[in-house]
């Protein structure tokens, strides 16, 4: 080969070189070139390692999506990360946490601890943490909705759909808190076992069961109720429809508070032992029901609205208001007391020993006209206001000073 030839050589070889830079360049410009940085990455038994994507022995992490990231430590660990700045990390033994949608956080912890999250932007699903076994938390669609299961064994919190509502199961063992739809929702079991809370739909409920055992907590529809057990065990806090009610059941075992329908009505059960406070429509009414050493009490309302029905504390009583306004009945300490007003308003119904009183019908102890005292021969009757969170509602008094103003009422014994 010549001089000329070789020299011809080198310069097709460097006029090739410089074409296919220049065309490289080219499609690099135009996006057809390698993909983004830290757009996917993929590791696994800890080969592959990156800073977007680590994996211990026996673990894989995948991330895709613009700056997603997964990490997987522990044994037996997986973490999948889907979407746009979603995080997904595992510790622990045998964990899997799955985020899917953008920007999620999904965290699995301790023994057989899954998080998964599918769908909807921004929700944070934690499952697990140092030391608790058997823990699932869960979020489907929905968006800025906070879902937690720490500690403990056998924990599971899940919410479906809705945006930044707050689902938590915490400590102790087998407890559920669980949320369908709704926003601004809050659902908590913490500590205890055998717990469930539960809430569906709605705006800014609460749900809480708190301590003790077997404890039942449960909202449906409605708008800032607050649905509460806490301590004791069997106890049973429920609400159905309407809004801003509050219904609590508070230490004591296998007591129930229940609300149907109806707006801002209060329903208590205060402790003791299968003590039972249920209200069905109407509006701005107050039952309260049992207390320390107290067992087997009862109220009942039925529609109307701003009554107060009470019934303990002692044994075995029950109190009611059906269809009446501006009532109030009390029942106890009893034993076998019963106190009703039905069909009728404003009445003072009072039932302290056993006996039965219903608006004006008495049976045990004397019997009077509603609204009258039984009191010294010369004592009058006037008109004082009582406060309360309903208003001003004024009521039947006297001003005898030989006997207190309530004893008695309505031939009370």
């Amino acid at each position: 080969m010549n001089a000329s030839s070789i020299t011809r050589s080198r310069h097709k070889i460097t006029l090739a070189l410089v074409a296919s830079a220049v065309t490289g360049g080219a499609l690099a410009s135009a996006g057809l070139g390698a993909p983004t940085a830290n757009a996917s990455c993929f590791s696994i038994f800890g080969i592959g390692n990156s800073a977007d994507c680590t994996s211990t022995l026996f673990g894989i992490a995948l991330a895709i999506g613009d700056g997603a990231t997964a990490h997987s430590a522990g044994f037996f660990g997986a973490a999948y990360a889907f979407g746009a700045a979603s995080t997904s990390e595992t510790s622990g033994a045998f964990t899997l946490a799955t985020a899917l949608g953008e920007s999620g956080v999904a965290g699995a912890h301790g023994l057989f601890g899954v998080a998964t999250s599918f769908g909807g932007a921004e929700n944070t699903v934690e499952a697990g943490t140092a030391g608790s076994i058997l823990t699932l938390a869960t979020n489907v669609f929905g968006s800025n909705n906070n879902v937690t299961a720490q500690g403990g064994l056998s924990n599971r919190a899940t919410n479906i759909g809705g945006t930044h509502n707050t689902v938590k199961t915490q400590g102790s063992l087998v407890n559920r808190a669980r949320n369908l739809f709704g926003n601004h929702n809050t659902v908590t079991t913490q500590a205890g076992y055998l717990n469930a809370a539960r809430n569906g739909f709605g705006e800014v409920n609460t749900v809480t069961v708190q301590a003790g055992s077997a404890n039942f907590a449960r909202n449906i529809f409605g708008s800032h109720d607050t649905v509460t057990t806490q301590g004791g065990y069997g106890n049973v806090a429920r609400n159905r429809f309407g809004d801003a009610n509050n219904v609590t059941t508070q230490v004591g075992q296998v007591d129930l508070a229940s609300n149907l329908v109806g707006t801002g009505n209060t329903i208590t059960s205060q402790g003791g032992y299968l003590n039972g406070a249920r209200n069905i429509g109407g509006s701005g009414n107050e039952l309260s029901v049992g207390g320390l050493a107290s067992s087997y009490n009862f109220v009942l309302n039925v529609g109307g609205g701003d009554s107060t029905i009470s019934a303990g504390s002692g044994n075995l009583n029950a109190g009611f208001n059906v269809f009446g306004t501006d009532n109030e009945v009390a029942a106890g300490p009893g034993p076998f007391s019963l106190a009703g007003a039905a069909f009728k308003d404003n009445q003072t119904v009072t039932k302290t020993k056993p006996g039965i009183a219903i608006n004006n019908f008495r049976i045990g102890g004397a019997a009077s006209t509603n609204g009258q005292t039984s009191t010294a021969p010369n004592a009058k009757p006037s008109r004082v206001s009582k406060t309360s969170q309903r208003g001003t509602k004024t009521v039947k008094a006297t001003r005898a000073t030989t006997v207190s103003k309530r004893a008695k009422k309505n031939g009370e014994e």
